[in-house]
């Protein structure tokens, strides 16, 4: 949605005086000035006014008033919608782009880690390992290897 369906010519123009006011205000200390710019609300009630008329204009006329009403609501917090393009997993420098063949991936590396843990319970704990991050760097290196030969 853009916001061509409620600007008008007129909203433009007083919105270009209206930063005229305030550089001026901003320069001067003119208080009957900056007390007009800043009491003057004329302005943000005819937006407002011209926002609610066009919105209400496309939830009128959409098919999907739900979905029109969620947009407009995303619109107006601007939250934009997402890049939805499939994940990729660089393993051994190749790009892996099958949904199954990552899953599967992260599978094998989250049991197989869980295994290497609990065969490692017993022995020393090298002290550079005492890091979870390292632990899980190291182990991960060794089952990309593995995977991919």
């Amino acid at each position: 949605m853009t916001h061509s369906g409620w600007i008008t010519k007129g909203i433009k123009v007083s919105c270009k005086r209206r930063k005229e006011l305030f550089l001026l205000c901003k320069i001067t200390n003119f208080y009957k000035l900056k007390f007009y710019y800043k009491n003057s609300l004329i302005l943000t009630k005819v937006i407002r006014n011209a926002k609610n008329m066009n919105y209400s204009n496309i939830i009128v006329q959409s098919k999907n008033k739900t979905k029109s009403t969620w947009k407009i609501i995303n619109n107006e917090k601007g939250i934009t919608h997402q890049d939805m393009s499939e994940p990729l997993l660089k393993l051994d420098d190749k790009l892996i782009a099958n949904q199954h063949k990552i899953a599967n991936h992260f599978n094998s590396y989250f049991l197989s880690a869980s295994e290497f843990i609990k065969g490692n319970r017993n022995k020393e704990v090298n002290s550079t390992m005492n890091n979870p991050i390292n632990y899980l760097f190291k182990h991960y290196k060794k089952t990309c290897t593995k995977i991919g030969s």
